[in-house]
Formats: structure tokens, sequence, C-alpha cells
């Protein structure tokens, strides 16, 4: 914020390695002065530091991502791949800390964030790319990144997993659906499962401009779905779902179980009343980072 005159104003500053800060400028003494940090606590801790890493997908076209390592290590690692919500328009920057990255690198993961077609910033064309492809084109975007990394020998073949939320949940489903060898385990938070009914329920199709918009971006019939391909799921899977949430509803949580359970799948389950399109609560993150990790840890052991 900012005076009327613009003489004082509050700035943030902060990245993906550095948590934000906020400043008091005074333009007319061009000055800076410190107010205080969005995370004391985090100061005297050793962060895991993240970078930009650029790879080649199977058709040529160049592709980048965020790479988060735990600290004083770089090879042969357990991976976690993470991709972005939303997912058309948004992408992962060195501009902004995710706090799961981060959490996951400071127990011993790599994390992998690939910003596949579809994703903001890179072009319209690129942006286009990823229209009626979310679990074609842009989930093998995700696995040429992960085959890289593993190429380079920085993460270990055998110790992968998925975590995403949002669309990230249904990249988490539709991973290792279609690389149904290449993981040991997936984590679908607040995810969509059902593109059916994503056009139905929650608050998208509510405004005609939310219709227009999955009309423009979902593949042209659900075929797509994880819930329509459980049977190629070979992995554990562990479901994670706000009971308020209305950009998806739990029903694609219920759907998803629902056919696991038909077809006789592990999973694991987490639902909290209270919470929404992600958690909010501290406890309820706590209570589901500790949880993941045990998950992770199970299936990626060496």
């Amino acid at each position: 914020s900012s005076t009327y005159d613009g003489s004082k104003m509050i700035v943030a500053v902060g990245g993906i390695n550095k948590p934000t800060a906020y400043y008091l400028f005074n333009r007319n003494k061009k000055q800076l002065a410190k107010l205080t940090d969005s995370r004391p606590w985090l100061n005297d801790f050793e962060m895991p530091q993240s970078k930009i890493v650029t790879y080649k997908a199977r058709d040529g076209q160049e592709l980048s991502g965020i790479l988060t390592l735990p600290v004083g290590k770089a090879k042969n690692l357990p991976l976690i791949m993470h991709p972005h919500g939303g997912p058309i328009g948004l992408k992962d920057t060195l501009t902004e800390m995710r706090s799961d990255a981060k959490v996951l690198a400071a127990h011993g993961y790599a994390v992998f964030q690939p910003n596949f077609r579809g994703s903001g910033g890179y072009g319209l064309e690129f942006l286009k790319a990823g229209f009626k492809t979310w679990g074609t084109v842009m989930i093998d975007d995700m696995t040429d990144g992960v085959n890289y990394l593993v190429e380079q020998g920085i993460v270990d073949k055998d110790r992968m997993c998925v975590y995403g939320a949002s669309y990230g949940g249904y990249a988490a489903l539709q991973s290792v659906i279609r690389e149904p060898d290449l993981y040991k385990c997936t984590v679908g938070f607040v995810g969509v499962y059902d593109l059916a009914l994503m056009k139905k329920a929650g608050d998208i199709p509510e405004s005609q401009s939310g219709i227009n918009y999955l009309n423009r971006v979902l593949p042209d019939d659900d075929s797509q779905s994880p819930i329509k391909n459980v049977d190629k799921i070979k992995v554990p899977v562990f479901i994670i779902q706000g009971e308020e949430d209305v950009r998806v509803p739990k029903e694609h949580a219920f759907a998803l179980r629902d056919e696991l359970e038909k077809q006789n799948k592990p999973y694991e389950w987490m639902m909290k009343s209270g919470e929404a399109h992600g958690f909010y609560k501290e406890e309820n993150n706590v209570e589901r980072w500790t949880e993941m990790l045990e998950f992770f840890d199970k299936y990626t052991a060496q």
C-alpha cells in the first residue's frame, strides 16, 4: 500500500528461496526501513533451494520447471513430481514460494514442478496447446521432465511418487494411469477425477463464462477422467479433500474412492470439515503433511 501522495510505500520483498519481508519506503528521503518478516520462524532455518530446469519434450518442445532439492544433496534422490493447479494460464515461478515443495524437500525429497503445456507465461500457442489435452500431452510433458531428472542422475527411478492439488490432483492420478510402472504412489488433493462432473457441479458451471471456459479447455469426452481408468492404476492412492470445497466438490473424491473400492485398489483417505479448495487451518496442514510424508516414505523406502 502507499500514502495518497506516494511519498511512503509498503514494499514486499521475497522469492522462491526467501520468505517475504515487508519494508517502509520513504520516497522523499530515499530510505528503506524493515517492518517485519512474514515467517520469522524460518529465519534460522536452512531453506531447501529451488531453481529452474529446462528439458525437451518427446516432440522437441522446450519446457521448464522448478526443481527443489534437499540441503546438501543433489544425486539419486527420491522424487515427488508436483504439478501445479489451474491448469490453464498458471505456472510455477521463481517469484513465489510453495510451502508443499519446501516441506517435502526439507524431509529429503527432490520436488519437481513442471510447467507443462497450458501453463501461462510462455505465449498464446503454448497456452492453447493445453486445451483439451489435460490427460494426454500435458501428462506426457510431466513424464518427460521426470525422465530427464532420472537421466541426469538427480533422482532414483525406483523411488518416485506424484502429488498435486486441484488440476494437479487430476494430474497425480492421470500420471499413474498413463505411466503405471513409473511411480510408486500418488496423492490427489482436492482433485478433479470426473471431467463430466466438472460441467455439472461446483462454482465454475454456475456462470455462462465458466461454462464457456470448460467447453473450451476440457477434453471433448470423459475418457480422460481418472474414474474411467482406475483399472490401470497399480500403485496406492491417497485422497485428501476439503468437505466444503465448492470449486472441486467432494463428490469427485467420493467417486474416485468408490471406483478404487469396487476394483479392490489400495487407498488412504482424509477429508476435513471446515476446509474448502485447499486447507487453511494450520493444524490440518500439519496433519496433511505428516500423513503424506509417512505415505511417501512407506513406498519410496530403499
